[in-house]
């Protein structure tokens, strides 16, 4: 629209009559390559109808205002060049601003900010969300609070490689509108209510060229009751100190001095808000993040060791194909050191698997990850402390609520309420639940432990597993030739082997041919061991027609399933239940029971188990083993069944519950136990004597910031000095 000069206030006063508001304010001395950059992003930026206040505050390099009066043919925006005629400073450009606009709200622009997309319009739809609003700040790479992607940690540039521009759009994609509050505005770029000025009035002139001004007005308007709010989808460049000289250190110094005695406690809340993990602005600042720069994931596999079971199984399959389904996202693998080379190297074979041995996770306290994932159980409070210790966010995986409901799969009543109050803890302090069946997760609501804040999401088990050993050996106990009816499983209670072995004498009673493997490990407690013993020993007709195996290995698991005629599956209540589509990928039918999610994950049109009638049961048996027709229909509909539920599907659905963990709010039950009045009914000694030291150096760090001498000392809050110092009185 025009360039506008003015010489005094009163004359660009009445150049910005009747604008829009806010208006834009940039303050500039020297730095003209970065304002030029600036007022270009600016004036591609934002609407033609918005107006620019350039302040000059007289600096010796005049390049950009004399290449801004050479293309000002070009400019559709109002701009208005107040000179002030002396430098004046920071402070006293932004005071001449604010009142050479009126009655306009003011939206004040660091010359070396560059701004992105759509900036102007959502910085306006924050400030109007609410009407004790008095700042708006947004987010950046390099403004204390408010810096992204890594909190807190002031950045000089945008990572990987992306352009303002994107980074914003990224930014505002992914925004919740949630727009929380803040201590203070942050200076590089925020907006300021015209209320707010007229409340409390400008920046103190005491601040003199620059640095707390911005801090001392935020808190002169907390003080009567106005809040500071974060724009949370705006994104800006900001390079940083490009206008100060060398002489800003000691003002920064000085101006600390005087932020700290006019408000003792901003410097510890400002500290604590900051690092706050559960606050709405911990939350915005997250999702935000993590649109500049990738996740860091771990996956806790200590369940690896010396057994081989179906959770080692479910983990190692989970492991490979989200490695596969994202091959650009690294993932950090944490095992034991128990854990065998060869599958440490099966594992460091996958391109984008990063291998961390532990050595004892007591003692591993190095906070690293964004999220961890356990694809199974916790099994102490120990393991959840740790999760929680080296990351910012936890998935657990529940697998189903067998053992909670059963006081016969632990040694002792305490050892299985123990268990329970584990259970319990970890559902509700977790970020993230993932469950196998839509039956466990109903069982868990059922049980009362879905509560709380934590995410919950199906991801089912995948049926497909990938090809542990090539070559089968045959168990050599197992020498009958009659037709094999095999029950695979360590022998709990509820696999109801026992029932199995029932079913065996009748059909023996009734002259089927077949002979029964009893294939699993024997479990400490809940084990059906000595009911089958007792069963044999008054039926010791049946014991040539039977085998029972301990362990197996996975050669001669896959012998017995590819040589068995039927794979007899008579469980009671499992989580999801794999073995019967296990077996038809060998071409083994299975005749299994209904009971708990297996109703949900079977094909309906199979003969199953459904009312436990011995003698209706052994009748099916003796069908499936005389029809081979019968045989094949069930092995292809258990296959087809089979395709909805793949690892591959099953790793995509966690990475998307990965995403939504990381982009969710974090769990506070533990934050909120954290502050129990007797954590020592929650925490252990360890834990307690950490909280006891971290108090006692809190202690010691505000008694000598007390001291004035200290303070100039040790430098400003974040220096080098005070960190080294803290080291030492830590100790």
């Amino acid at each position: 629209m025009s360039l506008n000069f003015a010489n005094d206030i009163s004359h660009a006063q009445t150049l910005l009559a009747d604008v829009q508001s806010p208006v834009i304010v940039i303050p500039v001395y020297n730095a003209s390559e970065e304002m030029g950059q600036c007022l270009t992003s600016i004036l591609k930026h934002t609407l033609t109808f918005c107006s620019i206040l350039i302040i000059d505050d007289e600096g010796p390099d005049r390049k950009f205002f004399d290449e801004l009066v050479l293309n000002s043919e070009a400019i559709e925006h109002k701009i208005v060049i107040l000179r002030l005629g002396k430098n004046l400073g920071f402070v006293g450009a932004c005071n001449a601003a604010f009142e050479a606009t009126l009655d306009n709200d003011v939206i004040v622009v660091n010359s070396d900010v560059i701004v992105g997309p759509a900036w102007y319009e959502r910085m306006c739809a924050a400030a109007n969300s609410a009407t004790d609003i008095a700042t708006v700040s947004v987010f950046t790479n390099n403004g204390t609070i408010l810096s992204l992607p890594h909190r807190n940690m002031p950045w000089p540039n945008i990572p990987n490689g992306v352009d303002i521009n994107e980074a914003a759009r990224r930014v505002a994609s992914v925004a919740e509108l949630s727009r929380p509050s803040i201590p203070t505005a942050i200076g590089h770029c925020f907006l300021i209510k015209r209320r707010a000025l007229n409340l409390v009035g400008g920046f103190d002139s005491i601040f003199g060229t620059g640095y707390g001004e911005e801090v001392d007005f935020s808190q002169r308007l907390i003080q009567i009751g106005l809040r500071h709010i974060v724009a949370d989808d705006v994104f800006v460049f900001h390079k940083g100190t490009s206008s100060f000289t060398s002489k800003a250190r000691q003002q920064q110094l000085t101006n600390d001095e005087i932020i700290y005695q006019r408000y003792p406690a901003y410097l510890g809340g400002v500290s604590r808000f900051g690092s706050d993990p559960y606050s709405p602005l911990a939350t915005a600042i997250n999702r935000a993040s993590l649109q500049l720069r990738p996740p860091t994931i771990a996956i806790d596999g200590h369940c690896f060791g010396q057994n081989w079971t179906g959770t080692q199984q479910g983990t190692y399959e989970l492991i490979r194909s989200i490695a596969e389904q994202r091959p650009a996202q690294e993932f950090n693998l944490l095992l034991s050191t128990n854990v065998s080379k060869k599958l440490i190297d099966e594992f460091a074979a996958l391109p984008n698997i990063r291998i961390d041995l532990i050595e004892n996770i007591l003692n591993d306290r190095q906070y690293r990850f964004d999220i961890i994932i356990r694809p199974y159980q916790v099994n102490s409070s120990e393991e959840l402390r740790w999760m929680k210790r080296i990351a910012g966010r936890c998935i657990v995986s529940q697998l189903d609520f067998i053992s909670f409901h059963n006081p016969s799969y632990f040694e002792s009543d305490h050892n299985w309420l123990s268990q329970r109050e584990l259970t319990r803890l970890t559902l509700a302090s977790v970020d993230g639940v993932a469950w196998v069946s839509n039956y466990s997760l109903e069982d868990g609501r059922r049980s009362g432990v879905v509560t709380g804040d934590a995410l919950h999401r199906i991801t089912f088990n995948g049926t497909d597993p990938s090809t542990k050993t090539e070559f089968s050996k045959r168990p050599s106990t197992v020498l009958s030739k009659s037709p094999l009816l095999t029950v695979l499983g360590v022998n709990y209670i509820h696999k109801n082997r026992i029932f199995a072995i029932k079913v065996l004498e009748k059909l023996i009673a009734d002259s089927v041919g077949c002979h029964l493997v009893l294939a699993g490990a024997t479990s400490n407690y809940g084990s059906s061991e000595k009911l089958e013993q007792d069963f044999l020993a008054n039926h010791r007709h049946l014991l040539p027609h039977i085998t029972i195996l301990g362990s197996i290995t996975e050669e001669e698991k896959l012998w017995l399933i590819s040589n068995s005629s039927l794979v007899l599956y008579p469980t009671l209540s499992e989580g999801f239940g794999l073995v019967p589509f296990e077996a038809a990928r060998l071409g083994t039918p299975t005749l299994s029971s209904r009971l708990a999610s297996l109703d949900e994950v079977l094909p309906t049109d199979i003969p199953t188990i459904v009312e436990f009638d011995i003698a209706a049961v052994a009748s099916q048996v003796e069908a499936i083993l005389k029809d081979n027709d019968l045989s094949h229909s069930i092995v292809k509909s258990l296959l087809k069944r089979a395709e909805l539920y793949t690892w591959n599907e099953t790793a995509n659905r966690m990475l998307s519950f990965i995403d939504e963990v990381l982009c969710a709010s974090k769990n506070r039950v533990d934050a909120i136990w954290g502050e129990a009045p007797v954590p020592a009914q929650i925490h252990n000694s360890e834990y307690l004597a950490r909280i006891e030291s971290a108090n006692l150096y809190s202690k010691r760090a505000t008694k000598a910031n007390q001291v004035k001498i200290i303070r100039f000392i040790l430098g400003a809050q974040g220096s080098r000095r005070r960190q080294s110092v803290k080291k030492l009185m830590s100790k």
